[in-house]
């Protein structure tokens, strides 16, 4: 029965992913995003009868398709960046929660933990979803007679079909991210007859479906019964208590396949870290491969590789999950981590060079944090896979969040940022070649009370003009200041404003 039910997931899921190629690919955003969403909740309810063990849904579930209907409508009417990014993640948000609702599982009567519990495991079970739906489908007659014919390689085949949209992901993050990596790409995949359009369509197909795959395979039960963690959360809001599954031995399912996809974006990486030898740290002539100078080339790229290497990192949790401590995993995985941390420090060689040039922002303080933390993740991760203890890993994570968190508290992200961008008003030297020595006054008025201290120190280093124009601002703020603490009683106390104000008596600023 199961494999009549990861065929129509499947169907399901491709033609979905055909659907989001002619709505989204090289298209705006607009009413084609509730459209879609309405018919993903479709789908999701065409599965539901054929998973959840015939439990009922919770009435107080219901409120996740409304609301995912809801945010999709965003980017039919809102062009604001802001506004699109926020609402798209409601919609994801609202139905993989739907998603789970579907299979009976209780999702709103949950606590804040056990619902953030739930999302890692359902997340976990989505990464690895379109191996067991190709597994289940391997169960049925003519699938079962193709596998047969390919005997011991089968395993390999599936993993390398489930490979091609996870590395079509990362290639594309890389791409994006490196100009060289990027045209490296484009020539490699780039055919005769103008297929390259075709190949890209297909690709942003496959990887749309094996994305649907999750959410539809969790709907329909299929995920669940492969014994992933969501699957002690079936019922009840008191499911904690129930005893876990039985340990199986042997062999466990898609163990090859997980490998397999683990080598291939190994090789991916590899590739990209090539890249990096000779032409981010190896400084090779850039202009004359890609028509760029190396400044202008190793000054981008860094969101991106941030993102890869936290994407990285889920896959290889989820491999663990699937495949467990073998000697295959160890390798594949290490040779992974240690490859993401390469990756890790081209980003923050980007950021460097690129605050280097125009100087900080708080959005460049926090992405340098997020660098730092994924770095300690990273070596975290190396460690406890290397002494079989990465059951701790949630804790190291956790914890080395909770350190960076307390770092950037001590440091004050706009005091640093100000202060580090007065210096290299101070200090034209701190300005890299071709950057931008000047103070964006507006900007650095709009900071908390934390930059105050630093805009005072550079008055006397501004031309007049500017000179006055801060000032200004200044006596706008401290005007928006005393009346912050007029009256406020002694617990109101702050030590970023009792310095700001101290620093305005000293410069004269009334």
């Amino acid at each position: 029965m199961e494999h009549r039910i990861a065929h129509r997931v499947l169907g399901i899921a491709a033609l979905a992913g055909i659907v989001a190629e002619l709505l989204f690919d090289r298209q705006p955003l607009g009413v084609g995003v509730p459209l879609f969403a309405i018919a993903v909740l479709a789908g999701l309810a065409a599965l539901a009868p054929s998973g959840g063990g015939g439990r009922p849904i919770d009435a107080l579930d219901w409120w996740l398709p409304v609301t995912a209907v809801a945010a999709s409508l965003g980017p039919g009417l809102r062009t604001d960046p802001t506004v699109v990014v926020l609402d798209l993640v409601l919609v994801v948000a609202a139905v993989a929660g739907w998603s789970a609702a579907l299979s009976g599982v209780a999702v709103t009567r949950r606590s804040a933990a056990a619902v953030t519990t739930l999302g890692v495991a359902a997340g976990l079970a989505m990464l690895a979803a379109p191996v067991w739906l190709v597994r289940r489908i391997a169960g049925d007659g003519v699938a079962a007679a193709s596998v047969a014919r390919l005997g011991q390689v089968a395993p390999f085949v599936r993993g390398l079909v489930i490979a091609v949209p996870i590395v079509a992901a990362f290639a594309f993050l890389l791409g994006s991210a490196d100009a060289v990596f990027g045209h490296v790409i484009d020539a490699a995949f780039r055919v005769s007859l103008d297929l390259d359009d075709a190949a890209g369509r297909t690709g942003f197909t496959l990887l749309a479906a094996a994305i649907l795959c999750g959410p539809l395979a969790v709907a329909a039960g299929i995920v669940g019964s492969a014994g992933f963690p969501i699957a002690t959360f079936g019922t009840p809001a008191v499911a904690a208590s129930e005893p876990l599954p039985a340990p199986t031995t042997g062999p466990r399912s898609g163990a090859t396949e997980a490998i397999v996809v683990l080598i291939a974006v190994d090789l991916l990486f590899a590739a990209f870290a090539a890249v990096q030898v000779v032409f981010l740290f190896g400084s090779t002539d850039t202009l004359a491969a890609i028509g760029m100078t190396y400044s202008d080339y190793a000054r981008q790229g860094y969101f991106q590789l941030v993102g890869v290497v936290a994407l990285a990192g889920l896959l290889v949790m989820g491999a663990h999950h699937v495949v467990g401590r073998t000697r295959g995993f160890l390798v594949a995985a290490l040779v992974l981590l240690g490859l993401t941390g390469l990756i890790l420090v081209s980003a923050a060689i980007r950021l460097a060079l690129y605050q280097g040039a125009y100087g900080w922002t708080e959005l460049r303080f926090f992405v340098a944090a997020s660098i730092a933390w994924l770095g300690l993740a990273v070596m975290a991760a190396i460690v406890l896979l290397a002494a079989a203890r990465m059951r701790w890993l949630p804790h190291a994570l956790a914890m080395s969040a909770v350190g960076v968190t307390l770092a950037v508290s001590a440091i004050g992200p706009q005091a640093f940022v100000m202060q580090e961008n007065v210096t290299r008003v101070l200090d034209p030297s701190r300005v890299a070649p071709g950057g931008h020595a000047g103070i964006d006054l507006d900007y650095g008025t709009s900071l908390g009370d934390d930059a105050i201290p630093a805009l005072v120190s550079v008055l006397p280093s501004l031309p007049p003009e500017d000179r006055a124009s801060l000032v200004y601002l200044l006596q706008l703020r401290r005007i928006e200041l005393e009346a912050a603490v007029r009256g406020a009683g002694p617990l109101s106390w702050n030590v970023s404003r009792d310095r700001a104000l101290a620093a305005l008596d000293r410069s004269g600023v009334r």
